[in-house]
């Protein structure tokens, strides 16, 4: 299944504006694709040392972030969102 992730701030300064990657139709599967492409750092981006999600991100599947609502299985075309932590002042 093919889905899209995009990045945004710092992190489209790092890997470019999206990612378009083949994957098992999870998201954890969809961050293992993009880390094929990407370069296995990439996985410190989205998860923590134990393998769980970034508590400092927000990721999006479809517009819905899944610290509201884990997001079981991927639809073919999904679109994924990743932003940094946002700073500033």
């Amino acid at each position: 299944m093919k889905v899209r992730i995009e990045f945004y701030a710092t992190l489209r300064e790092k890997y470019g504006k999206s990612i378009e990657v083949e994957c098992d139709s999870t998201l954890r599967g969809a961050f293992m694709a993009a880390a094929e492409k990407l370069g296995k750092d990439f996985l410190k981006e989205v998860f923590d040392e134990r393998g769980n999600f970034r508590d400092d991100r927000i990721i999006t599947v479809n517009g819905r972030n899944i610290k509201d609502e884990m997001i079981e299985k991927l639809s073919e075309n999904a679109r994924i969102a990743v932003f940094p932590p946002v700073a500033g002042g």
